[in-house]
């Protein structure tokens, strides 16, 4: 198999990126609701973007007359599969920002691992 051209320097940006945005994050893999001791808790290195809030009415209009209202911020995790080559989630596994005040804890929702570059991880804020 021969690669791509640009492989290299798609690494090398990676690898840049990694060195000035990634952060310590600590894997907690869940079954059941209970810590899974088939897949040990870990700390990695990897970006972690939390989207700033987004305000929006239960039905998903800005309509200022509904009473509820929901305040929802999109976070992902952005993991190189290079270096961590075996991780998988599951919804429910939980991630905490190591780095972050008050180290706050993520749960996972999906995972995008067929990207070319990043294994992409949404979460949701617990």
């Amino acid at each position: 198999m021969i690669a791509a051209r640009f492989h290299g320097l798609r690494d090398r940006v990676m690898a840049v990126v990694d060195r000035k945005f990634a952060e310590p994050v600590r894997l907690a893999f869940m079954k059941d609701g209970k810590v899974d001791l088939d897949r040990p808790t870990i700390n990695i290195e990897a970006v972690l973007r939390v989207g700033g809030g987004k305000e929006t009415t239960a039905a998903g209009s800005w309509d200022k007359s509904w009473r509820g209202r929901i305040a929802s911020q999109r976070s992902e995790l952005h993991i190189d599969p290079a270096v961590y080559p075996d991780l998988h989630f599951t919804k429910g596994d939980r991630i905490r920002a190591l780095a972050r005040r008050g180290q706050p804890w993520y749960g996972v929702l999906t995972t995008d691992d067929r990207g070319e570059t990043r294994q992409v991880v949404q979460l949701e804020e617990l």
